[in-house]
Order: structure tokens, then C-alpha cells, then sequence
């Protein structure tokens, strides 16, 4: 329950402070005094945008504190202890707004975020501005009303999960899809695979062919070239070998006359080594060099093969192999997705019947509260000199099968107010006193099943007057029986019926506007409601029928 309202220069408030107890409290006051300051007050607190539009006229900051008494409101409690921020069973939220657009929150004394308030507030408060009749008139609230009043929302969260795991299984499938339509493309892979298979190609073969192939093409100028060079180093003509022996051994008869040409001889000796080693390294290789000109052919034959395919596959003949092991891990992948798309139908059917089971009891339980919602209606409409009123709730089927986030159906309220016509949609045939009437009625009814503990009506008796308007205060005065009603208007009749009243005043001076906002002794209650019947000029009648008004609730 709502405690304490604080205000300090929001808007043309400078300073206010308010405090609200149980039943049901009533602002009247002239039309731009700054009734709306308390839900703006409010809106704030609970986290919605500050703009530095709302701080007073040269004033750096605004603030708003705004306290609520939880001993009722168990949830509420094990909310704010799940984020340490429970203290005693009260809820005292601070918000700031400075000039520079930032602001800053508290709850409890505890810093919090914007977010974190807003995800507090429908806990909290529910209000109903002046104009919500006509969000009435759209399906989608006229949806989220029944699902209120049903009370089924453990049954809606059902219904959205299974939605969410039914979407991410069919577009998982989709993307499968996608790709496994390509079985032209699996066709190809096939073909391709099996060609590079039949071929039969090695990890670097094509290197070790090439080189092979170059080796017996050359094979005999290899020869040749060894031949000549064996002869040059041992050949019986002047070989090196012997030239080098020759020129070692004379150098060898001069070890007596002079040492200085030993380390000459040294290096002959070492040269005529190498070159016998170099020699017999030739001889090793022509004894191994291979001359088979039938192994050359099919060598030839072997490139041809994977050249050939390289250029059908438009890939170089040194990645053939890559190729190959790509394609098939591709086939593969395919295979898989093969495997996987059947599995993801399997789950997408058993999905969509886990989905149909539990949207079957939302559609029950909407039927259900359907029927006494569309009898509650009625029944408040005739209080509301709507005595032929015929009220009827519809549940259309989806156009398609697929699931929704909201279950199968949509939500269409439908009216008929005149005898003998047949009921149409809501939005055809309502006029505006009647749609705000009916609006009126919905809102007492859903507002007796809500749990939260404070309900906010802005001026949502626009358009009625009249006996009417008595009903109205009545039906607010009962409502304010079980919950805490805060009730903005202009109806003198809906006035008297509140258990307490507050006036909202705007001050002017010569260099100063703010509003100021007074609870009234019973006097001053009669004195208001006088003023709600007369105007400015409050005639003794007036006062006298005020009087009567506010004694007889």
C-alpha cells in the first residue's frame, strides 16, 4: 500500500508531501492545478524516463520519494530480500533527476536502476489513465484484460516457453533446409568423390611422380654426363687422378731440400681422396640410374590421368589431394544434416503437440473467465443505467495452425447496447459514453482480481454524469473496500463517495506558480463537492445538496 508521496520542485511543485492511508482518496481540484503531479510522481519513482523538462523553473535538480507498506504483499518482500534490499517490510524509493538529463535511484538506500523499479511497479501500483478506454478497443488488450481477470499466467508462460523451444527448432530447420536442398549439389559431390577415388591419389605423390619422371626423362643425359665426367677423373689418357699423383710424387722429392711445401702436399693428397670419393659417388649413381622406357611411359600416363582430372575439377593439380578430403567432409556434413533435419522433425512434431496439450488449457481457462467476466460485465453495466447492454467475449481460432506466443486464438469483445440487435465488435459499435462505461466496468471488475494493492484512476469517469456518475462513486467506494484507490475527478458525485479528500490548488504570485495539494476537514469536503456542482460561485443549495451527498455514503 501506497504510505507517503514526496515532491520537491517537479514541474510547478516546489515542495509537497502526502500521506495515504487505506480506502478510497479522492483529488479534485481545477482543470491544470496539477492533479496528475502524484501519478507523474509516481512514474518517476517507479522507473520510467525523467527528462530535464520536469525539474521546476531555475531549479538544478527535482526529486521524488515515494514509501509503501509491504505487510501484505509477501512477494513483493521475497523480491526485494533476492536483491538485498528488504528493510522491515517497507519500500522507500528516491529517485533525483538533474539538469543534465542523468538521474540517480535508491530503494531502501540502496542504489538501483531504472530497470530494476520498473520490473517493482506493476507489484506495486496500477494505474488507469483517462484515455485507457480507447486502448479497449485494440484485440491485444482486450486479450491481456481476460488473461488478467483468467488469472492464468503460470499456464501463459507455458504456452510462450514451448513457442520460443518450437521456434528454435524450426529455424534450425530452416537453415538445414536450406542447405540440404543443394542435392543437385550432393549429386556432384558423388560423381566428383568417386572420380578423385578411383584415381586413387597419395598424399604428395604428384611431387614424388614429378620428380621421378624428370629423372627418367633425363636419364640418358644423366649417363652421358657421368661417363664423361668418370673418364675425365680415371680415364687412361691423362686421367686427374693420375695427373694429380704425378705432381704429388714430385713434390714428394723435394721433402729434402725445403719443408715449406709440406702443407701443399697435404692438400694434394686430400684432393686426390675427394676426387676418388666424387668418382665412386657417379659410379653409384649410373649403377642406380634406370633406363626402362616402359616405366617412363606409365609415369607419363600417371601425370596425364591427374592433370587431366585437376583440369575438369578446375582445381591445381598439387591441391588435388585437399580437394578430395574436402569434398568428401562436405558429403559428410550433408549426410549429417540428412540425420539431424529427420531428429529436428521429430522434435518439431513433438514439440508442437506439447504446445497443443498446454494451449488447449489456456483456451479452456480463457473460455472459463470468459463467461464470468462477460456476466461480471453485464452486471456493472446495468448499475451503469445499461440495462440492455448484451456483452459477449469471443475466441477466434488463428487463421493459421502454427503456434503463437499467445496461444490459438485471438481475443474479441463484442457489444450490443439497443434490444434486438445483434452483438458486433466492441470498436463498430460503442459510442464514447458507452465505451467509457464499459471501460469503467472492466476496470472495477479486473482491478477485484489483481493483486496489486494500489490502484491509480485518472479522470476515467470522463462522459458520465448524472445518476450514472453516483454509480460510478459507489462502485469506486466498494473497490476501495479491497484495495487502495487513488481517484482523480470532476464529478461531484464520485467525490462524496471518497473516504478521503484532497484538493489540488494552483498558487500564483507575482513572480511565482506552484500547486499545493490539501486533504479537507469534512467542512472543506463539502465546500469542494458544493464547488464541483456550481462552479466558482457556490450557492447555498449547492452546499446544502454537498452536504446530503457526502453524509449518505
Amino acid at each position: 500500500m501506497l504510505t507517503q508521496v514526496s515532491v520537491k520542485n517537479l514541474a510547478i511543485v516546489s515542495q509537497l508531501e502526502l500521506n495515504f492511508m487505506h480506502g478510497m482518496h479522492v483529488l479534485t481540484g481545477e482543470t491544470g492545478a496539477g492533479k496528475s503531479i502524484i501519478i507523474d510522481a509516481l512514474n518517476l519513482a517507479l522507473g520510467e524516463r525523467a527528462s530535464p523538462d520536469q525539474i521546476r523553473a531555475n531549479h538544478p535538480q527535482a526529486e521524488v520519494s515515494v514509501s509503501f507498506d509491504l505487510q501484505n504483499l509477501p512477494a513483493v518482500i521475497d523480491l526485494l530480500t533476492q536483491q538485498d534490499l528488504q528493510a522491515d517490510g517497507q519500500c522507500i524509493i528516491r529517485r533525483i533527476i538533474n539538469s543534465d538529463g542523468r538521474s540517480r535511484a535508491y530503494l531502501n538506500g540502496h542504489s538501483v536502476t531504472a530497470q530494476q523499479l520498473k520490473a517493482l511497479a506493476p507489484h506495486l501500483v496500477h494505474i488507469h489513465g483517462q484515455h485507457q478506454h480507447h486502448a479497449l478497443l485494440d484485440s491485444d488488450y482486450q486479450r491481456s484484460l481476460l488473461d488478467a481477470y483468467a488469472g492464468h499466467e503460470q499456464l501463459l508462460n507455458e504456452v510462450r516457453v514451448i513457442y520460443l523451444k518450437w521456434t528454435a527448432i524450426k529455424q534450425e530447420i530452416q537453415i538445414l533446409t536450406e542447405s540440404q536442398n543443394q542435392s543437385d549439389k550432393l549429386i556432384l559431390l558423388n560423381y566428383q568423390i568417386q572420380e578423385l577415388a578411383n584415381l586413387n591419389l597419395q598424399a604428395n605423390e604428384l611431387q614424388a611422380l614429378d620428380q621421378q619422371h624428370t629423372q627418367l626423362a633425363k636419364s640418358e643425359e644423366l649417363l652421358s654426363t657421368c661417363q664423361d665426367v668418370d673418364a675425365i677423373l680415371n680415364g687412361e689418357n691423362a686421367s686427374v687422378v693420375d695427373q694429380l699423383h704425378t705432381a704429388l710424387n714430385q713434390l714428394l722429392t723435394l721433402h729434402k731440400i725445403t719443408t715449406q711445401l709440406n702443407s701443399s702436399s697435404d692438400l694434394l693428397k686430400q684432393s686426390i681422396t675427394l676426387i676418388q670419393e666424387a668418382s665412386s659417388d657417379i659410379n653409384a649413381f649410373v649403377q642406380k640410374l634406370d633406363l626402362d622406357p616402359a616405366k617412363l611411359q606409365t609415369l607419363e600416363q600417371r601425370l596425364s590421368s591427374i592433370h587431366a582430372l585437376a583440369r575438369k575439377l578446375k582445381v591445381a593439380p598439387e591441391l588435388l589431394y585437399d580437394h578430395y578430403q574436402q569434398l568428401c567432409n562436405e558429403r559428410d556434413l550433408l549426410a549429417d544434416a540428412n540425420q539431424k533435419l529427420e531428429q529436428l522433425q521429430l522434435e518439431l512434431a513433438e514439440t508442437a503437440a506439447e504446445y497443443s496439450l498446454v494451449a488447449a488449457k489456456l483456451t479452456t481457462s480463457r473460455q472459463q473467465a470468459a463467461s464470468k467476466l462477460c456476466s461480471a460485465i453485464v452486471g456493472k453495466l446495468k448499475l451503469l443505467e445499461m440495462p440492455n447492454a448484451s456483452f459477449e467475449i469471443r475466441l477466434d481460432p488463428n487463421k493459421h495452425s502454427n503456434p503463437t506466443a499467445l496461444g490459438n486464438e485471438t481475443i474479441n469483445f463484442l457489444v450490443t447496447t439497443n434490444p434486438g440487435q445483434p452483438v458486433a465488435l466492441l470498436k463498430k459499435v460503442a459510442s464514447g459514453g458507452e465505451l467509457s462505461r464499459i471501460s469503467l466496468a472492466i476496470q472495477v471488475i479486473s482491478a477485484q482480481k489483481m493483486a496489486t494493492p494500489t490502484l491509480i484512476l485518472d479522470e476515467v469517469d470522463v462522459g458520465i454524469s448524472g445518476k450514472t456518475a453516483a454509480t460510478v462513486g459507489q462502485l469506486m467506494r466498494e473497490l476501495g473496500l479491497k484495495a487502495q484507490v487513488l481517484c482523480i475527478t470532476h464529478l461531484p458525485q464520485v467525490a462524496s463517495q471518497g473516504n478521503h479528500h484532497y484538493k489540488v490548488e494552483k498558487i500564483q504570485t507575482k513572480n511565482d506558480t506552484s500547486t499545493q495539494i490539501t486533504l479537507l476537514s469534512q467542512a472543506q469536503r463539502i465546500g469542494e463537492v458544493a464547488r464541483l456542482m456550481g462552479g466558482a460561485s457556490v450557492s447555498p443549495e449547492a452546499l446544502a445538496h454537498a452536504k446530503v451527498l457526502i453524509e449518505t455514503v
